[in-house]
């Protein structure tokens, strides 16, 4: 179907890969120029989520016998008991679970799926053939992890098949978490050209990821911005790379008008960065990554900054040829018009 089938765009990201996409996100840069390029760049970081259901022990206990039925099918394992049945309606009576009358039935059944997750945990190790068991280590020993995590661990399995989710908070008043990865970007002030984009693993303080920043912006364009213009999340070291790192202090008693003005304004500009999150989150796909992958948060970005620069080269395009349109129609409309008379 018309514009292409949609496979062909996985089998061609798969192919370029992670580099690639880079080499056509600083192709996107370049495009523009050298208005590209500024002494002054903004910097935030947001949250992409990831393609997950919201995580609950249930849910996980439930996908971890389903996983370990779906491989002793593949592998010929002749089970015990598979669980199919019982584990759903195990699962539907986790449901509500802080309704008073429903508390302790919904405790016994998160208990019992524990149980019966482990077990088949087990069963796999035991009768999985020696010549095949190392294939599915990795997969089993994460499983196993999860049924082991406490509330009180650190760096936590939110999901199966991306381990790689963190849970962020923002302090949002509509979601007190996201379930996905962070990402960095850098702007241009002047023309809102994106310069830089990066996705992080965990949940890394937002001063800590100027630098990851500044080193692709040095190895894709060869070049560094004077000053980097963030908020009062990246508080920390005052330069990076010798890049200043500003962020919203109190002024001395002694700074002048000027000073305080010229400071305002550079930090009210910094704002700007918050709209352009927003149609990347919206307009190119940046919200929710769909992608498969550990690398895939980081893909996801790149397309959606690629995306927008590619947009913005568009508007300068039209921009141009209506100024050339209007210059040429004036410029005929006094020729005729003194032909005439």
């Amino acid at each position: 179907k018309f514009p292409c089938d949609p496979s062909d765009l996985v089998h061609f990201r798969k192919r370029i890969g992670e580099a690639g996409i880079e080499k056509i996100f600083a192709y996107s840069v370049r495009l523009h120029g050298r208005d590209a390029m500024s002494k002054q760049v903004l910097s935030d970081t947001t949250v992409q989520e990831n393609n997950t259901t919201y995580p609950t022990d249930a849910k996980l206990a439930k996908r971890i016998i389903d996983k370990g039925t779906r491989i002793a099918k593949q592998e010929g394992v002749i089970q015990r008991q598979s669980y199919t049945r019982v584990s759903k309606q195990l699962l539907r009576d986790t449901f509500n679970s802080q309704h008073p009358k429903r508390r302790k039935k919904a405790q016994k059944a998160q208990k019992k799926l524990n149980t019966i997750a482990g077990r088949i945990l087990r069963e796999l190790q035991h009768k999985l053939p020696e010549e095949i068991l190392p294939d599915y280590q990795d997969e089993l020993a994460r499983y196993q992890s999860v049924l082991n995590q406490k509330i009180s661990d650190k760096n936590k399995i939110y999901s199966l098949h991306k381990p790689f989710t963190a849970c962020i908070a923002k302090g949002k008043a509509h979601k007190k978490y996201e379930y996905g990865n962070k990402v960095g970007l850098l702007l241009n002030p002047k023309n809102l050209v994106i310069l830089g984009i990066d996705s992080f693993e965990g949940n890394p303080h937002d001063s800590n990821t100027i630098e990851p920043l500044l080193s692709q912006m040095e190895n894709n364009f060869n070049y560094l911005p004077q000053e980097v213009v963030y908020d009062r999340g990246g508080r920390g070291k005052p330069h990076i790379k010798g890049v200043l790192i500003s962020t919203p202090k109190p002024l001395k008693k002694s700074a002048s008008a000027y000073q305080k003005r010229k400071t305002r304004r550079k930090f009210r500009r910094r704002a700007a960065i918050e709209p352009v999150i927003g149609h990347l989150k919206t307009d190119f796909r940046m919200g929710k990554n769909y992608l498969n992958g550990r690398n895939s948060p980081k893909i996801n970005a790149l397309l959606a900054a690629t995306g927008w620069n590619l947009k913005k080269m568009m508007e300068k395009l039209k921009q141009e040829l209506l100024h050339l349109y209007l210059l040429l129609k004036t410029r005929y409309f006094y020729f005729f018009l003194n032909l005439s008379s």
